[in-house]
């Protein structure tokens, strides 16, 4: 399972970095897709905080200017990935404690929280891409399918 964990927050950075790249490519990227696109962020750096037991300093709709957002993805990945290169597989399933924005106590396990991060990210990156689809030539595909084949 940690092995599929690592392969779906892989796919994650390429998915995010696809949506970052298109935002740097345009000379002035529609506010809304900017904001959408940080609030990915801002969201998974959110939860690495609650996984971790971490104290975070930024709210799940932090501005993030889009030259930081590819240090930040890439920052992101390597903290989550190397947090779970040191798990066992048992530590996977542990229901882990966390209160949400609203100081709500709640549990749930590893497995979770990372699935429902990636399901989180891929509905935002698909309104990034309606949002910025007038303005490029070719809008970024970010289907796990085509990650796979790249890969």
């Amino acid at each position: 399972m940690k092995n599929f964990l690592i392969h779906l927050l892989n796919y994650e950075l390429w998915a995010n970095q696809r949506i970052i790249n298109a935002l740097e490519a345009l000379d002035n990227p529609p506010a809304r897709a900017v904001a959408v696109m940080g609030h990915i962020l801002s969201a998974q750096h959110v939860w690495l905080g609650r996984v971790l037991n971490e104290t975070t300093f930024v709210s799940i709709w932090e501005d993030t200017p889009v030259a930081w957002m590819s240090e930040t993805a890439e920052r992101q990945h390597r903290k989550i990935v190397s947090y779970l290169n040191s798990l066992s597989e048992t530590e996977l399933t542990q229901s882990i404690d966390y209160a949400t924005s609203q100081q709500e106590p709640y549990q749930s396990t590893l497995i979770d929280i990372l699935t429902h991060m990636s399901h989180h990210a891929a509905y935002h990156r698909g309104q990034v891409v309606q949002l910025i689809r007038p303005l490029v030539s070719e809008p970024p595909v970010t289907d796990f399918i085509v990650w796979t084949r790249e890969n």
